[in-house]
């Protein structure tokens, strides 16, 4: 953990920040989950309603980061603790950007007809999920917690989103060959298992962040 500094309130500051931070990830989480949810069930009007409260976390993120600009206007850090709120400022775009990405699948949730997927594809797109959402939740506590360890972990296990990925476009790509009628579906449902994908990107990069702030130093 770093050191406390002779200044109190700008420990305080920065401990405020952290912990509003990792609020908007807990947000940002949910809006996810919500997203999948209202995918997997065909649940327009969980869909709409998500999509909707993307504003939120656009207001989060102008909020915070005005918020980082004034610790660095005002107490003009040194280069060490300048790099710290610099990686507050990047976690905060990742969360805002991975808000963006939950919207984009409930657009395409509403665009989507009704009828159900095969139950081996929702099982491999909620495994999918399920690895995206432990990487990004780990990522956050990383960060919160300034635990190094965690950071490293998150970058190490990104290949099995990319790998998971990588199967369920291709059983996809298989099923669009056999069922023409559905392609228009499918063709979303793509776009939706990438900004999955991406999603996990997103957590990789906070977990960066988090591991520079915890030791000052980039994951090797």
């Amino acid at each position: 953990m770093a050191p406390a500094h002779i200044d109190k309130i700008y420990d305080q500051q920065l401990d405020r920040l952290t912990s509003s931070i990792g609020a908007m990830g807990d947000f940002a989480i949910a809006q996810f989950n919500d997203a999948i949810r209202a995918l997997l069930t065909h649940d327009t009007a969980l869909a709409q309603r998500m999509v909707e409260q993307d504003r939120m976390l656009d207001a989060l993120r102008r909020d915070l980061s005005a918020s980082a600009a004034l610790v660095i206007a005002k107490r003009q850090p040194m280069a060490s603790d300048l790099e710290e709120v610099l990686a507050d400022l990047r976690i905060v775009e990742d969360l805002e950007r991975i808000g963006d990405l939950a919207k984009n699948i409930g657009r395409r949730t509403i665009a989507m007809s009704s009828e159900s997927l095969p139950e081996t594809l929702v099982g491999r797109i909620e495994a999918m999920v399920e690895l995206a959402t432990a990487q990004l939740r780990t990522a956050l506590d990383a960060f919160v917690e300034r635990d190094a360890q965690r950071a490293v972990n998150v970058n190490v296990r990104d290949d099995q989103v990319d790998e998971t990925h990588h199967q369920i476009v291709a059983e996809m790509v298989a099923m669009m060959g056999e069922s023409r009628s559905n392609v228009a579906d499918y063709v979303h449902l793509l776009f939706c298992v990438k900004n999955i994908e991406r999603i996990a990107d997103h957590a990789v990069n906070v977990a960066k962040a988090a591991h520079l702030k915890s030791t000052g130093h980039p994951i090797a």
